[in-house]
């Protein structure tokens, strides 16, 4: 806000309308997505150095007129510039917001602009290049993440460009997603209309030369052009929080006129009247949107009020929050509610059958343990039958699947699943984890700890699997890798009281009686009781 309202005062804004500027910048409901999620305080980052580099660029400019060395001014607007793209590719825009103070300081608009600027468009090229690739190696700019053609995603983008003028006025409604609606509704295409007339009213305002909202207009459309999903990326056609920067140029506008028309004296009151009207229902609203989120519960409620008849991701995202807060019942309504809704996502199927399992193996459901194992296990079955699911997925769900017949003792096939899961995506570590322990079970210890060794790669912090490791190499003789696996246990978890008699048992192997003594007295002072064999190698005998 701060360097937003620098740059309203360095254009030459009056202080009334500076402040005006500032007030609408930081409260404005559809600031709020960019605040209150943590996420996205890189919008905030982001737009700090940018308006920061806006600043250094009007004195750059002042400096030129008066004749002074301006290079360390240059090089201060570079470094903001790198700045802010590394907080947040969105600023690639900047090299055009430049242009856009051009205009407004009536420079003369030739290749000379273009060219001052050559490093800030390097610079632009470079990230917005590298944020491509990356999006495409997401899979995230293909047609295959929501089906629609170059026409229709013209569509899609004029009309998240009027819903965000829209908006400016109204924010209502406002969600933290907006996915995109299949079919697409008649208004997306009609949008095109709304969006023509804006266009043919800046060329109005260009040739009047009305240059406040030229520029006004110009600073928003650069900054939000490249966010309108014609491309295509992400779940949503559109998000509050790309307002974040964009709408600077439509508040110099009312901060401009604001200012203007409170310089004359009969209309101070009236101004006065209908800020205080727009402040007040801009600061309420901004207020009950924070609430929204509060938590994932209240965020993805309010996602279903407007989405919620024919969109199945709130429901599963409110599940997976229900999931992790150990409400299994209210996770169960909402994933059943998301397949109902969309039967043909394999992953809401996997959701289901995960918390189905975690439920058998909370404890907490008593002789429902092996019911609610059967009922995963058809889920991830229903799963794996849905076709073109993708090879990341399907592994995960064969190695759930593979865990849940593990948890009934049919280890073969719990086996089977699992290295099947393995072949299609060999970095996924619970596998590896999961078939340990039926391998380790099974008596093929050599197997169980080759799966070990490839989960530590993972995880090397779990000092669970440290000790287990560490167990089957003293069952096999290995004691000094056995002491070094069940040192690093405890150091990880110094309270693992197992881990002390296991090591104990190694050094009492290796003939080390005194260190065997010290372990198994920690084990007992955190509580665990000894065997008899253990007891007798405590005192030596």
């Amino acid at each position: 806000v701060f360097f937003a309202m620098k740059l309203l005062a360095r254009m030459g804004v009056g202080n009334w309308g500076v402040f005006i500027g500032g007030l609408l910048f930081g409260i404005h409901p559809m600031r709020v997505e960019s605040v209150a999620w943590a996420t996205e305080r890189k919008d905030v980052l982001f737009a700090v150095f940018f308006f920061a580099a806006l600043v250094y660029y009007v004195r750059w400019l002042k400096q030129g007129e008066r004749g002074e060395n301006r290079t360390g001014t240059y090089v201060v607007m570079f470094v903001l510039a790198l700045l802010s793209c590394l907080s947040k590719v969105q600023a690639v825009t900047l090299p055009l917001s430049m242009l856009v103070l051009d205009y407004w300081f009536r420079r003369p608009l030739n290749f000379k602009l273009i060219l001052e600027k050559t490093p800030f468009w390097a610079l632009s090229l470079a990230f917005g290049l590298i944020n491509l690739y990356t999006l495409g190696q997401q899979g995230s700019t293909t047609d295959e993440v929501t089906q629609f053609n170059l026409l229709q995603r013209i569509c899609i983008g004029a009309y998240s460009f009027c819903v965000y003028l829209y908006k400016l006025v109204i924010p209502y409604p406002m969600s933290p997603l907006y996915p995109y609606p299949k079919p697409l509704p008649w208004e997306v295409f009609a949008a095109v209309a709304p969006f023509l007339a804006v266009w043919a009213a800046f060329i109005w305002l260009w040739r009047k030369d009305r240059r406040v909202w030229v520029s006004g207009i110009l600073f928003f459309f650069f900054n939000v052009m490249f966010l309108l999903q014609v491309l295509g990326a992400g779940q949503g056609f559109k998000a509050d929080r790309f307002t974040y920067v964009p709408y600077f140029g439509l508040f110099l506008v009312a901060a401009w006129y604001f200012e203007q028309y409170y310089q004359k004296k009969e209309s101070r009151g009236t101004l006065q009247a209908i800020a205080g009207v727009v402040f007040l229902a801009f600061a309420v609203m901004t207020v009950r949107q924070i609430g929204v989120w509060r938590n994932g519960e209240t965020l993805w409620s309010h996602v279903i009020k407007f989405e919620g008849k024919s969109n199945s991701l709130p429901y599963w995202n409110r599940g997976q929050y229900y999931r992790s807060q150990g409400d299994y019942n209210k996770a169960l309504q909402d994933y059943s509610q998301a397949v109902t809704i969309n039967p043909e996502n394999p992953e809401l199927f996997n959701s289901r059958g995960k918390t189905y399992f975690d439920m058998a193996m909370s404890g907490k459901f008593g002789n429902q343990e092996r019911e609610l194992v059967q009922k995963a296990l058809k889920d991830y079955t229903d799963a794996l039958s849905i076709p073109n699911i993708k090879p990341k997925s399907k592994a995960e769900i064969l190695i759930n699947r593979g865990a849940a017949h593990g948890s009934q003792r049919n280890f073969q096939q719990s086996v089977q699943d699992i290295t099947e899961g393995l072949k299609i995506d060999p970095t996924n570590e619970n596998g590896y984890f999961n078939r340990s322990i039926a391998y380790y079970t099974m008596g093929q210890i050599d197997n169980a700890l080759g799966d070990y060794n490839e989960y530590l790669k993972y995880q090397p912090n779990n000092a669970n699997v440290w000790y287990e490791s560490g167990m089957i190499l003293r069952a096999k003789g290995q004691n000094q890798e056995a002491i070094e696996r069940l040192t690093r246990a405890i150091t990880l978890n110094p309270g693992l009281g197992i881990a002390y008699i296991e090591r104990a048992r190694a050094y009492g192997q290796s003939g080390n009686k005194l260190l065997a003594r010290q372990d198994y007295q920690r084990a007992q002072q955190l509580g665990e009781r000894l065997t008899e064999a253990d007891v007798r190698m405590m005192n030596g005998q």
